[in-house]
């Protein structure tokens, strides 16, 4: 009964700890393209900036090494289950499953890319060289 108490406690606690601590690290601001000030307000153009900082951050910064990780995963699995035939074919499914997510998300990400510089001119072009920095 004690251990069970005590184990509440402690999620209580980490709980707490993440409420107050989740603030403090969001307040970092990595990526945002204005200051919202009066000297140098935000505008949609800031948006779309941030917009893509996040698509970025996300399908480069996470999703990818996350793709590594399953490959690696599965990877593993098919070394180590070549002889169970059950085990061996879920391995190679689900290769086969993160490598199909991993090619929608890229080639999604190069379609409207491509779609995007297709339908701007020169100068809109220029100007939104940022995206693919």
């Amino acid at each position: 009964m004690r251990k069970i108490i005590l184990n509440k406690k402690i999620r209580v606690s980490l709980l707490a700890f993440a409420v107050l601590a989740i603030p403090v690290v969001t307040l970092s601001q990595v990526g945002i393209p204005c200051e919202g000030t009066a000297a140098d307000p935000c505008e949609f153009n800031d948006l779309v900036v941030l917009a893509n900082n996040i698509i970025k951050f996300l399908m480069f910064t996470v999703a990818v090494p996350l793709a590594a990780l399953g490959f690696m995963w599965a990877g593993a699995k098919l070394v180590l289950n070549q002889d169970k035939e059950g085990e061996w074919s879920k391995a190679k499914e689900r290769f086969m499953d993160i490598a199909i997510g991993f090619g929608i998300m890229l080639g999604a990400y190069v379609l409207i890319k491509g779609v995007i510089y297709s339908f701007l001119t020169a100068d809109q072009i220029s100007f939104m060289q940022f995206m693919f920095q």
